[in-house]
């Protein structure tokens, strides 16, 4: 089957196998199967559950060639989440684009760790805020909470404003470089920061939708300096902190340690690792 016909009538059982059969190449059977499920509640306004019921349901022609140009998108390797354009996540509806990172799990970790401290009227810096996830959620959800959202990308930045009015959602979104701006002193309870971490060592591992569409410069840190983020992150925070003011950082697991020990030569104490779904030491926290 090289493609839909737009004139044909298809039942959505028709429409899984139709799914299953163009990303074969590319998905494997279970992940063609969530592909599925993805496009016909986003598109189509059907749950699973709706399926399960009614696998009989009859798809509109207008409604198919939405569908397939959507396909299309996909066997091109075009991440998911760009094709759909969005993503929910703790009650806030994430419009995404190739302008920033896909969300990750280990992020909505974060997100989640910081949120079970249960802190409240609090300043917040959440520094490469890419699509505004972090500072959003951050926002939402801690009480009398102020949040600064910092990126060089004005296209992200673009995104992340787009985020808050969508979501009705008060952030300061700025356009600042962590190397160039200074953070004022004793200002913020709270910083936060999932910068770029990956050796560009490591480029041939990364999956090829990820290098070919997510942008590189958040990804690949294009330095002989792995840890430079987080060293002139800790080094402006440890001024721009309040006594006893937190820092969170996401970090890849073979540099935690050397976060670790970077945070307790800038005299920060109380510092902990925490380890994500996978069992991964990813996340890291410390007290000013």
């Amino acid at each position: 089957m090289s493609g839909m016909d737009v004139e044909k009538i298809m039942r959505l059982i028709d429409f899984k196998h139709y799914v299953q059969d163009k990303l074969c190449s590319i998905y494997n059977e279970n992940e063609s199967e969530i592909i599925f499920y993805e496009l016909i509640e986003n598109f189509l306004g059907i749950t699973k559950i709706k399926y399960l019921v009614d696998k009989e349901h009859l798809i509109l022609d207008s409604e198919i060639l939405i569908l397939n140009q959507k396909i299309n998108q996909l066997e091109l390797n075009e991440p998911l989440q760009y094709v759909i354009g969005n993503k929910k996540l703790f009650g806030i509806n994430f419009k995404l684009n190739n302008s920033v990172l896909i969300p990750r799990p280990e992020t909505e970790e974060l997100c989640s760790w910081i949120l079970s401290h249960q802190l409240n009227d609090i300043k917040i810096l959440d520094i490469g805020t890419g699509s505004g996830l972090i500072a959003l959620v951050l926002k939402k959800h801690i009480n009398n909470s102020t949040v600064d959202g910092w990126d060089n990308s004005i296209k992200a930045l673009n995104l992340a404003k787009s985020n808050a009015k969508k979501n009705n959602i008060n952030v300061n979104f700025k356009l600042n470089d962590i190397f160039k701006k200074d953070i004022p002193k004793n200002k913020y309870d709270l910083i936060v920061s999932n910068p770029p971490y990956v050796s560009y060592d490591d480029y041939n591992k990364i999956h090829e939708r990820v290098k070919k569409y997510e942008p590189n410069n958040a990804i690949f840190v294009n330095d002989n300096d792995l840890l430079i983020f987080y060293k002139i992150i800790i080094k402006k925070a440890s001024i721009s902190l309040k006594k006893n003011g937190l820092i969170f950082f996401e970090c890849n697991e073979k540099n935690i340690e050397d976060v670790f020990n970077f945070l307790k030569d800038h005299k920060f104490k109380n510092i902990d690792i925490k380890k994500d779904f996978r069992n991964k030491k990813r996340m890291l926290k410390a007290e000013k």
